[in-house]
């Protein structure tokens, strides 16, 4: 009579034990999945907002694990390797810890401010603005403006027309200030343009013949238009209807914030709750995650930013 109880126990401690150690398999598998889907790497990443002109120090910068899978490409593993001899300048704003990719430095050794932010094969030239030929101060560094050119040179009448210089020119600069956080409208007696050496002899020219003045463009106006001088005939009224606009070519600038790659460091994981099972006995442990999150952190496509003037 007491066989059975004993058989009934015993398979229960065999069935127990069996099902012990495929919980604890199976716990392994899963931890050695996840581990390996956590492999990170250093990078280096901005320790504080960088503005865009500005030269790099160890101070700005700091060193954190990034999941490997989710690493793009022109990182750096350590500052020493970033900074090298002669640190680069920020060519274009990185924020709190934003990853600090190459094709946003400039190379070894350059100066920092506005002469770091001119690339290859461009050049910065400054007009004269007043309040009326500035827009009222409205046009800042980072917006782009069409240049108009209001002269009698070249013409057998004398009579004074007004003709478009150039289009979709960036601003770069405003008095002595480059700097793209400003957002209040500012009274200034210079703007500076970047523009490619052929327009800067056209701008020169211009103003040594005539006055300029700037068209404030909206910022996701990318267009060119087709373009006709304008005299004092045109300012009465006319009998003809208004021309059609004509579009040479339609552009449209994507936003700033998607221009750029921004790409964040992982926030720290959450701690996770574990249930240990060790024979009968069952217990809960919190672990915290300290290699990083697998999820890529979430980056803006990268889109051109065409700085194009019209010849």
């Amino acid at each position: 009579m007491q066989r059975r109880p004993l058989m009934m126990l015993a398979l229960a401690l065999v069935l127990g034990s069996l099902s012990v150690l495929m919980v604890n398999n199976f716990l392994k598998k899963q931890d050695s999945g996840r581990t390996q889907s956590l492999r990170t790497v250093p990078v280096v990443v901005a320790a504080t907002d960088i503005q865009a002109g500005t030269k790099l120090d160890a101070l700005m910068l700091k060193v954190v694990e990034w999941p490997e899978e989710a690493l793009p490409s022109g990182t750096f593993p350590d500052t020493p390797s970033l900074l090298g001899p002669l640190p680069p300048v920020a060519l274009r704003e990185m924020r709190k810890d934003e990853l600090v990719l190459a094709y946003k430095l400039s190379g070894q050794g350059a100066r920092g401010g506005l002469i770091s932010r001119i690339p290859e094969d461009k050049r910065a030239i400054s007009i004269p603005v007043n309040e009326i030929s500035g827009v009222s101060g409205f046009v800042l560094p980072g917006s782009f403006v069409d240049v108009l050119h209001t002269s009698a040179a070249g013409r057998s009448d004398d009579i004074p027309a007004t003709r478009v210089l150039l289009q979709n020119v960036p601003v770069i600069g405003i008095g002595q200030n480059s700097s793209e956080n400003e957002k209040d409208p500012k009274l200034v007696k210079a703007v500076t343009l970047l523009v490619d050496p052929e327009s800067g002899q056209k701008v020169a020219l211009a103003l040594s013949t005539g006055q300029l003045s700037l068209l404030l463009r909206n910022d996701f106006d990318a267009s060119l238009l087709a373009t006709q001088e304008i005299t004092w005939r045109d300012l009465g009224p006319s009998q003809q209807a208004p021309a059609q606009l004509r579009v040479v070519k339609r552009e449209h600038r994507k936003p700033a914030a998607l221009a750029t790659r921004v790409v964040t460091a992982p926030a720290p994981a959450a701690a996770t709750q574990v249930e240990m099972v060790r024979g009968l006995k069952v217990t809960h442990q919190t672990v915290t995650d300290t290699a990083g999150s697998s999820t890529p952190a979430p980056q803006a496509a990268p889109g051109p930013s065409p700085d194009q003037t019209a010849r």
